[in-house]
């Protein structure tokens, strides 16, 4: 099969841009940067990769206490947690991290505070701790967010360990047409069994509420997403029941073929 989709396009772009190079030509300015990915863009955060089967940055290497202690945690909580080790710089670095679990949380640790638990017990005891208070303070928010009806816009969620012993959490959300649409058709159909006169009250407040967030303009073949962090799990929580969905542009779902393209 002749592929003409976008894969062979920036292949053929980057073939050109060798040839350029080869041959002694101009390439825009800062063009250099950012292909050494200095400018630390979403492109650079992703190709610092994690290994997948230990989730450790590629070039960290971890003493075998660090290894160890890794090993332990995996043990105590890795039935719904993936722990990813990486040194990081920034928010976006770590929401990248953490956005990678494929598992109900996510966890990043910086490889040095790893080998700080290895050296001393009285730090391991410590940040062991620190762990498992935040794996309990996400518990705490997956029920409440059952609780509000928003746990279905949750698609990942966790934290990673700070230095300091303080905890930073993220979530990624996202949000289909498809699921509000059948959200609105569920709270229609509890509505029914009510009195006729409370439900006529009831219909309208729920048009009002569709018409007001524009659902049927952004259709059923569309989605948002968004990214959140906070510094507690009450600050998160309370950015994720209150998220503006709102503020946030609807990015349109194409399917040609067996691909699915993702346009904003």
């Amino acid at each position: 099969m002749n592929n003409v989709g976008s894969f062979n396009f920036y292949q053929n772009t980057g073939m050109v841009g060798d040839n350029i190079r080869k041959f002694g030509g101009h390439r825009p300015a800062g063009a250099e940067k950012a292909t050494a990915g200095q400018d630390n863009g979403a492109e650079y955060i992703k190709n610092k990769k994690t290994d997948s089967a230990n989730g450790i940055q590629n070039g960290v290497e971890l003493s075998d206490g660090a290894k160890k202690i890794l090993e332990e945690l995996k043990e105590k909580y890795g039935k719904n947690t993936d722990f990813f080790v990486a040194s990081y710089s920034s928010d976006e670095e770590a929401e990248e991290y953490l956005s990678r679990g494929t598992k109900e949380y996510s966890v990043l640790i910086e490889p040095e505070l790893l080998e700080e638990m290895a050296r001393d017990a009285e730090t391991k005891e410590k940040y062991m701790g620190i762990i498992d208070d935040g794996t309990k303070q996400l518990d705490s928010i997956k029920e409440q967010l059952k609780e509000s009806g928003k746990d279905g816009e949750v698609k990942n969620i966790g934290f990673s360990v700070n230095r300091d012993g303080s905890l930073s959490f993220f979530a990624k959300l996202e949000q289909s047409s498809k699921d509000q649409a059948e959200r609105i058709a569920e709270i229609r159909e509890k509505r029914a069994e009510e009195a006729e006169k409370e439900e006529k009250r009831r219909e309208k407040r729920l048009k009002d509420h569709a018409a007001e967030h524009d659902y049927k303009s952004f259709g059923r073949d569309q989605i948002k997403k968004a990214d959140v962090r906070a510094d507690s799990a009450e600050e998160l929580l309370d950015k994720i029941v209150n998220f503006d969905w709102n503020s946030v542009q609807s990015e349109q779902l194409m399917t040609v073929g067996s691909k699915v393209d993702f346009t904003a």
